[in-house]
């Protein structure tokens, strides 16, 4: 009985995560050493660095002329499709540079070379670090050292190294998302409607955030969600007046956004056909219908997850349920979008009892956030792993509570029928 009750306490789940957490990160960083520069342990970063700081680079460079959404530098129209807010602020970042010779070259990549660019840029990315480490520390239930161990364990994740090499604003995105999550509900009325604010902000980045507003609808918070589309609305909004154009780049974003779409295929990244399509090998015959086929299981997937979400037993089920739809739904779904697992995990280790059965999520949040390069499979293929684990984790608990809703919903009716024979 003590081993079944240590093995379902909440500080079993935290010690293996993390333990295992940062003895990968230590481990990875030993083997960067010993291996060198071809080692196996690069492949944590995209294209072993070849690519390295893109997200950024590139953006400052569409976005130093203000005309960012007509701008066909480089990668073309496809590549402009980011709300305004983001290139508003890289805007700022292209100041540090002379541009000129950028465009001379149509060749943005190698500007992390320049020195106010790359100093300035990481003091900003460890300000971001910095900051979801204190939110993770404060949100996480426990001893001061738990937190701290945990919030450090996060910062130094697979996905976290990741997107700080990638340079994106998902970074600072995670953030404001984290922030809503824990804090949409909070009985601090500025908090939480800082929190409202914060989900503003992560929709007016990356615009696909806006799906986590159904937690407010879940909770039938009308007016908070009311609020968070005026909040919506004028942050996303307002710094398309900052670019020649104003609000009549509104439709060329979303012409952009199209073509972006487009241009991604839905086997890369962070959706469920490319985990899928992962396993089988490059090497495999992947046809458009068996791509098509995969793109309306995920669909129905994530309906069920949408609509099952309320019916979870535990809150960081609803969580997950809504961080993976936000993951997997999206055609185009970056490989740093995996990091929007991170306040679902924290919600799991701040349960306080769990199930047998959880073990499997906790292998599968292992996956994901665990540094170290194999030769059995890289990083991709290990969250792909995780990816296809938890939503068959999440789908099976979903029918579980519908039929449970379902088989209360009929006993309800026996008894009142039962009761209403009596009378009569």
């Amino acid at each position: 009985m003590k081993v079944r009750e240590f093995f379902r306490s909440r500080k079993s789940f935290e010690k293996i995560f993390i333990v295992a957490v940062i003895a990968s990160f230590f481990v990875w960083l030993f083997g960067i050493f010993i291996e060198g520069e071809g080692g196996r342990q690069f492949s944590i970063f995209f294209l072993k660095c070849n690519d390295f700081f893109a997200d950024t680079t590139n953006v400052v460079g569409y976005s130093s002329g203000r005309d960012v959404y007509h701008n066909t530098a480089y990668l073309g129209l496809q590549e402009k499709a980011y709300p305004p807010l983001t290139y508003m602020m890289m805007y700022f970042f292209s100041r540090l540079v002379n541009m000129e010779p950028y465009y001379e070259a149509d060749y943005f990549l190698d500007m992390y070379k320049e020195p106010q660019f790359l100093i300035i840029y990481l003091i900003y990315a460890t300000i971001g670090i910095v900051m979801i480490y204190e939110l993770i520390r404060t949100c996480k239930n426990g001893s001061n050292k738990l937190k701290i161990f945990t919030a450090a364990a996060m910062c130094v994740s697979a996905p976290m190294i990741f997107s700080y090499e990638r340079a994106n604003t998902i970074i600072l995105t995670l953030f404001c998302i984290m922030f809503f999550i824990f804090y949409y509900d909070s009985d601090n009325r500025f908090m939480k409607e800082l929190a409202l604010i914060a989900l503003a902000i992560a929709t007016a980045f990356k615009m696909t955030p806006a799906l986590l507003g159904i937690l407010l609808l879940y909770n039938k918070q009308w007016k908070e969600a009311v609020r968070t589309v005026i909040y919506g609305i004028i942050i996303g909004i307002g710094p398309f007046f900052f670019f020649e154009g104003g609000l009549s780049n509104l439709s060329q974003m979303f012409n952009n956004m199209k073509l972006n779409v487009a241009d991604y295929k839905s086997t890369s990244g962070a959706t469920l056909t490319a985990a899928i399509v992962s396993f089988m090998g490059e090497g495999a015959g992947i046809s458009d219908i068996l791509i098509n086929v995969l793109k309306w299981l995920t669909y129905a997937i994530c309906l069920i997850l949408l609509v099952a979400a309320p019916l979870y037993e535990n809150w960081w089920e609803r969580i997950l349920a809504v961080s993976m739809v936000l993951i997997t739904a999206p055609s185009h779904s970056g490989h740093y979008c995996i990091i929007y697992v991170i306040p679902a995990v924290v919600a799991f280790l701040n349960a306080e009892q769990q199930r047998l059965t959880d073990w499997i999520v906790e292998i599968a949040f292992l996956l994901i956030m665990c540094d170290i390069q194999s030769d059995i499979g890289d990083r991709f293929l290990n969250y792909h792993l995780a990816i296809i684990i938890i939503l068959c984790v999440l789908v099976v608990r979903a029918f579980i509570q519908i039929g449970k809703r379902f088989n209360r919903k009929n006993v309800s009716k026996d008894v009142a029928e039962y009761n209403k024979q009596r009378l009569f």
